[in-house]
């Protein structure tokens, strides 16, 4: 990476961190932050749940076709 890039990179990392300081050092832009952060969890632990609940009935599917297509062999033997 160049020193020039490098630079520009820095500066702007820089700012980031500056303008975040700023916004947290305010106790209600904390609260707020910190809301929206449970919110988002909140919804993806929904989320997550809900897919694991789909990879649940996928698994049983899965096992009843194997346990079906092991009797459709039995029976053929």
């Amino acid at each position: 990476m160049s020193p020039i890039a490098a630079g520009v990179v820095g500066a702007v990392v820089g700012a980031a961190v500056g303008a975040t300081a700023v916004v947290l050092s305010e106790e209600k832009n904390r609260k707020a932050i910190g809301k929206k952060f449970n919110e988002v969890k909140d919804k993806v632990e929904e989320v997550a749940a809900g897919v694991a609940d789909q990879a649940k009935d996928v698994v049983s599917q899965g096992e009843k076709k194997v346990e079906e297509a092991k009797k459709a062999v039995k029976s053929k033997l």
